[in-house]
């Protein structure tokens, strides 16, 4: 029998979503912001004409430093969300375990409602058993909720870091 200490309160698993969430969210924009800066400085290096060779140079070098930076900082903020993003699916994991002893908990249910004859007790585990199953929809959800997010994370990730590679070049 697990321990209750080893499983998670509802509010906890809808919480740790929600905040992981909020987190992807936040480093997204991020990602965004640094993005624009990035692509800024390149087409505003593009756009320069120069006044003396001199000038343009180090105006030249001077925005090349500034592009090197925001990839660093695109980078370090990339990799932070990518720790979240491990988070979360290692945390999907977890509630999956977690629905598949409740899965094994509505098995051993129904057995032991099979060998059972008095009304009453029969009664009380078919509500047992709901319960089961409403735990086992709840946790399905959850597992929905944090595989969309992690998912759409990824995507807007890989949208900005394209950003960055295009005007690396």
């Amino acid at each position: 029998m697990a321990r209750r200490s080893d499983i998670r309160r509802r509010p906890e698993v809808t919480e740790k979503i929600e905040t992981n969430k909020k987190e992807m969210d936040t480093k997204e924009t991020d990602l965004d912001t640094i993005a624009s800066d990035f692509e800024t400085a390149s087409k505003t290096l593009e756009n320069l004409e120069g006044g003396t060779v001199e000038g343009f140079d180090e105006t030249e070098k001077s925005i090349e430093d500034a592009k090197e930076v925001t990839v660093e900082v695109f980078e370090k903020k990339d990799d932070e969300l990518e720790e979240i993003q491990s988070d979360t699916q290692e945390f999907e994991g977890e509630i999956k375990e977690n629905r598949n002893s409740s899965e094994s908990d509505l098995g051993k249910l129904t057995d032991a409602s099979g060998k059972i004859e008095t009304t009453e007790t029969i009664n009380k585990m078919v509500e047992a058993k709901e319960i089961v199953m409403r735990d086992m929809e709840f946790l399905a959800a959850e597992i929905d909720r944090a595989q969309d997010a992690r998912e759409k994370s990824d995507e807007i990730q890989e949208k900005h870091r394209s950003r960055i590679q295009k005007g690396g070049r």
